[in-house]
């Protein structure tokens, strides 16, 4: 499995209320680009980086279209091939 994240601001050195701003920050600029999920799956980083999974794909190919959007909106993108919690790959995406 390929989940697209999108990468946002560091949590390093925050407490709870303040990553909650960081969230809710992400959210609103989404937002303001008319997308909007059901459910936001806000996801651990061991860099303490906010990750939003914007998707799940089991063939990259399938991806790179939102991929793409997210980017041309200006979102930073990274693919994981598994969330945290086992073992996983992380790398950003380049159109090849």
């Amino acid at each position: 499995m390929n989940y697209v994240c999108i990468q946002w601001k560091s949590y390093k050195d925050l407490d709870f209320d303040e990553r909650e701003s960081v969230r809710e920050e992400l959210r609103l600029k989404l937002e303001s680009h008319g997308i909007r999920f059901l459910e936001y799956c806000w996801v651990w980083d061991e860099k303490d980086q906010c990750l939003l999974v914007a998707g799940a794909y089991d063939w990259m190919e399938d991806a790179r279209q939102w991929i793409s959007s997210l980017e041309s909106m200006g979102f930073e993108t990274i693919i994981r091939t598994s969330l945290p919690g086992g073992n996983y790959e992380e790398s950003g995406l380049r159109r090849e």
